[in-house]
C-alpha cells in the first residue's frame, strides 16, 4: 500500500474511532470480501463465513477505539479475523468431542462450494488437513501479502514466517493428490 493510501486509511480509521458511523460502514464495506475470503480459507467452511465475518466486524467496531496505530488497521483487522476463526474451530472441535453422532447426522449434506471440480476438492481436502494457523498463513500469501506484512499480522518475525510457510507448503504437498 502506498503512503497516500496508507494515510487515507489511517484518516478513515481515526474518523471511525471517533464514532463516525459512515467511516465505520466504509471500513466494513472495504474489507468485507477480503475478510470473508480469509475466513473461508481458514475454516474451509462456506457456512461459517457470514456469521464469523459479522463477529469480526462487531469486534472491530467495539475494539476500534483502543487501536493505537490507525495505520496498522489492516494487520490488526486480520489478526482479529484469525483469532475469531481459531476460536470457532476450537469450539467446533469441542462440540464434536462432546456431542454424540446421531443417525440423523448421517443424512446432512456437506455445504456445496462454488466450484466442484475434482482438483478443487483435492485441494480442499489437503487444506483441511492443515492446522488452522497454517491455513491462515497460506490465505495471507494467497492474498498477496509480503512476508513482512504476514509477520506483522501474526506477531512474529519474517524468518519465522518463512519457516512456517515452508512447512505449511510441505504439509499441503503431502496431502494434495489431484485426480489425473
Amino acid at each position: 500500500m502506498d503512503s497516500t493510501a496508507t494515510n487515507a486509511l489511517a484518516e478513515l480509521v481515526r474518523r471511525a474511532q471517533k464514532g463516525d458511523e459512515a467511516a465505520q460502514h466504509e471500513l466494513i464495506v472495504s474489507y468485507q470480501h477480503r475478510v470473508a475470503g480469509f475466513i473461508y480459507a481458514m475454516t474451509n467452511r462456506s457456512d461459517y463465513v457470514e456469521d464469523l465475518a459479522q463477529q469480526v466486524f462487531i469486534k472491530m467496531i467495539r475494539a476500534l477505539e483502543g487501536l493505537q496505530a490507525p495505520a496498522q488497521f489492516e494487520s490488526w483487522l486480520f489478526r482479529l479475523a484469525r483469532n475469531t476463526c481459531i476460536d470457532q474451530l476450537r469450539r467446533q472441535k469441542l462440540r464434536r468431542i462432546f456431542l454424540p453422532f446421531a443417525n440423523e447426522h448421517e443424512n446432512i449434506p456437506e455445504a456445496s462450494g462454488a466450484v466442484g471440480t475434482e482438483e478443487l476438492d483435492a485441494l480442499r481436502h489437503a487444506l483441511a488437513q492443515l492446522r488452522p494457523q497454517d491455513r491462515a498463513l497460506l490465505a495471507l500469501v494467497q492474498e498477496g501479502r509480503s512476508h513482512a506484512e504476514i509477520a506483522e499480522v501474526l506477531s512474529t518475525s519474517v524468518a519465522a514466517v518463512k519457516a512456517r510457510l515452508h512447512r505449511a507448503r510441505e504439509h499441503l504437498r503431502e496431502h494434495y493428490q489431484p485426480q489425473s
